[in-house]
């Protein structure tokens, strides 16, 4: 096994001054300080360094390690002279040579942090421009009637939750619950046609920041009207009849018999 050639005053500039005096001494490689001094070094065949490391154990911190790791590199070639000792930039870049960058997906995490998200809502009531009250008539559906005096308070109260939704410049997607009960308008398909109906949710869980496609709304305002629009089924419309006590359905037609322009009404808490 050959011998290591000795250092040349270039190659000592390396090995002198601030932390890199932990592995050398002045006089050259056979005079290591720590941990180093049980590494053998020596010259192969195509004229390099060959590294062994001693079974024995050393209490060198990881910065230590990879200065002994640099330092042995920059043996083998012809080096330009450095009064600087190793810094935390040669880990750095040392770094991007031991390690292969991974993008990293937050698909998952960003869906947990929507859900989390605290939901804005506001109490309101809505009634057709045909001055018509939406009223619970049975546990299952909702109608438009015109009430007066002590009927009043039959009308129901909205919890409008503004939830997620698609971008959209002038439309804002909301939820439609009903206050003090855990039913939610929702859109859905019956013989080849989609309905309007309320649907009974866990508590526990509704209303969040991402709501299912299916109950969420896009409400938007014309002059001091507003309409409601399913995102689920673009172009239906929360709707009611010109006529007396008749269900709220979804309706594809503006302007004509079906009414889909509301007034709403915001309340206290």
């Amino acid at each position: 096994m050959a011998a290591v050639p000795e250092l040349t005053s270039e190659m000592m500039s390396y090995c002198s001054g601030n932390e890199n005096d932990l592995f050398f001494e002045e006089d050259g490689p056979k005079q290591m300080k720590g941990g180093f001094q049980d590494l053998d070094l020596s010259s192969v065949g195509d004229g390099g360094i060959k590294v062994e490391i001693s079974h024995q154990l050393y209490n060198k911190s990881f910065k230590h390690a990879v200065s002994i790791i640099v330092a042995v590199e920059k043996l083998k070639k012809i080096p330009s002279p450095c009064s600087q000792a190793f810094q935390d930039d040669d880990l750095r870049s040392l770094f991007s040579f031991i390690f292969e960058e991974e993008p990293v997906t937050c698909e998952n995490w960003e869906d947990e942090l929507v859900c989390d998200a605290t939901v804005q809502s506001l109490n309101c009531r809505l009634q057709d421009t045909h001055h018509k009250s939406l009223v619970l008539s049975s546990a299952c559906e909702l109608q438009a009637v015109h009430l007066n005096g002590e009927n009043t308070n039959q009308q129901v109260v909205f919890c409008m939750s503004f939830v997620q939704g698609e971008e959209e410049t002038n439309k804002i997607p909301v939820a439609l619950g009903l206050k003090g009960k855990n039913l939610y308008l929702s859109c859905g398909m019956k013989d080849g046609k989609p309905i309007l109906q309320l649907e009974k949710v866990d508590p526990k869980i509704y209303p969040k920041r991402k709501m299912e496609k299916r109950f969420v709304f896009n409400k938007l305002e014309i002059k001091r009207n507003v309409e409601f629009e399913s995102a689920m089924y673009p172009n239906w419309y929360i709707s009611t009849s010109q006529t007396e006590k008749q269900p709220v359905f979804l309706g594809n037609t503006k302007g004509g018999q079906d009414i889909t322009d509301f007034t709403m009404e915001i309340i206290s808490a």
